[in-house]
């Protein structure tokens, strides 16, 4: 019998580890490993099927269904993790995927922030593999544009912005920073890049994290459209900024026939 204490630091351990994605898999001696996409993680971890065994009392893992024996992390064991390494509310944590992300702000300077990845939808959607690291990439790139060029709608009134005679809320190019001058020209070539109609939906998603079902009733579109559409402008985008996007996953088309 495993004492609480012991099996919860292997879970920290171990469970940290299936967040992004990888699997718990028996192994021919008997003991379990974590592979991620087919491919071991590079520590080589094993886990005694004990310390597996106390995971499955506690409904931090479900079984996969595989052979051989596998299990990925379940919604109860991501929620008992971000509570152990919460540093504020366990309980908003548990619902927060938290990151520390290396972000540059209008004035250039870079700063180190605690991001919460659930907050962006393509976040989620990469967490459930239904975009890949290239798309996803492709799109904080843009929403990092997006955000540096001052684009999102004001909610108070800017006073560190100068004050300037005539047209209300005129502005001249001289009032703006060269960064935030250079990420508008690099947010207005993406978003002409991509074209019209499927900017739209990364304008909606990208930037202004509307999620994808409320962005497919937006548009009218039927359930799980968004996806499709959303891939293809995410891939068009990617290829704008020069990364090398993935084969396709479809079969290709065999033959053409018609009456």
């Amino acid at each position: 019998m495993i004492a609480d204490g012991e099996l919860q630091r292997e879970a920290r351990r171990i469970l940290r580890k299936l967040l992004t994605g990888a699997a718990l898999v028996r192994m021919a001696d008997a003991r379990f490993a974590i592979l991620n996409d087919g491919r071991a993680d590079r520590a080589r971890t094993r886990v005694m099927p004990d310390i597996v065994a106390g995971f499955r009392a506690r409904d931090w893992i479900v079984p996969l269904g595989t052979v051989p024996e596998s299990f990925a992390l379940s919604e109860a064991g991501a929620g008992w993790l971000r509570r152990t390494m919460a540093d504020g509310d366990p309980f908003a944590a548990q619902h927060q995927l938290r990151v520390r992300r290396l972000v540059i702000d209008a004035d250039g300077v870079e700063q180190d922030v605690v991001a919460n990845d659930a907050e962006s939808p393509l976040a989620r959607l990469k967490a459930h593999k239904l975009i890949d690291a290239t798309q996803y990439e492709a799109g904080e790139r843009l929403r990092r544009d997006f955000t540096l060029a001052q684009l999102a709608p004001r909610l108070g009134v800017d006073l560190t912005a100068p004050v300037v005679l005539g047209r209300r809320g005129a502005k001249t190019a001289a009032s703006l920073t060269e960064t935030v001058l250079a990420a508008k020209q690099r947010f207005a070539r993406a978003m002409s890049a991509v074209g019209p109609g499927l900017s739209d939906l990364l304008f909606d998603v990208c930037c202004h994290l509307i999620g994808l079902e409320d962005a497919e009733r937006a548009f009218g579109w039927p359930i799980r459209a968004g996806k499709v559409v959303l891939s293809i402008a995410l891939d068009r985008l990617a290829l704008h900024y020069g990364m090398k996007i993935a084969a396709s996953r479809r079969a290709p088309i065999r033959s053409w026939q018609a009456e």
